[in-house]
């Protein structure tokens, strides 16, 4: 991966779950440069959740690499009901790529993205796809509306991805994470990560603060610029 200016940290807990449900792949093609990030959030306490969020992300990593994101998350689609696994995932996917001006996201249910732009500030690339945004979209409701939160109205298996991207040349860092990250540590913690030098370091802080105790599993990918 010479030709990218992106240096990426990972970081993973289980928490107070039985498994690790989360996951998250990088991969690189040293030729062109680009890099492919995917992080998925398996829906359920069980080894088939564990298989269905490992498989979605390893797939949707590889065939973003040879197109988009999008085409990422449908391969990760066709790929887990081949499998015959029953279960399902919330999953973010990115693709970093030297010759473009653009960072571009695909993405379904929980899982977010986040960037720190060149003048400190963060925001965030995505919205959550879940029964409490769809209530305070249609309502007056606003604030918290567990356990609707935590209900996923898009995923790898089923709806629609939804894509958007981001000017590559005023972004000095990105989070791909879990909502066990989001849910667990605030927009301060956040932007103190992407600003280590160090994302590995980064990556860590989210999960140290989030730690062991947390009730759900979390997982964070952090890049950083580096030029």
């Amino acid at each position: 991966m010479s030709r990218t200016p992106w240096r990426v940290g990972g970081a993973q807990l289980r928490g107070r779950r039985e498994v690790q449900a989360d996951a998250f792949v990088v991969g690189g093609d040293r030729a062109t440069g680009r890099i492919a990030v995917a992080v998925t959030d398996g829906i359920g306490d069980t080894v088939a959740a564990v298989e269905a969020a490992r498989l979605a992300a390893q797939e949707s990593v590889t065939a973003t690499l040879t197109a988009t994101p999008e085409f990422g998350c449908m391969t990760a689609r066709d790929r887990l009901a081949a499998s015959e696994n029953t279960a399902d995932a919330s999953i973010v996917t990115a693709l970093f790529d030297p010759d473009h001006s653009r960072i571009q996201i695909a993405w379904a249910g929980l899982c977010r993205a986040y960037l720190l732009t060149s003048d400190g500030q963060l925001q965030r690339a995505t919205y959550d796809h879940s029964l409490g945004d769809r209530i305070r979209e249609h309502t007056a409701r606003q604030g918290p509306l567990a356990p609707y939160d935590r209900m996923v109205t898009r995923t790898v298996a089923h709806h629609e991805f939804v894509t958007t991207s981001v000017p590559e040349h005023t972004t000095v860092a990105f989070l791909f994470c879990t909502d066990g990250i989001s849910a667990g540590v605030t927009d301060q913690t956040i932007t103190a990560a992407l600003l280590c030098d160090d994302p590995d370091k980064g990556a860590d802080l989210l999960t140290g603060e989030v730690g062991d105790h947390s009730p759900d599993n979390a997982a964070a990918v952090v890049l950083r610029r580096t030029s």
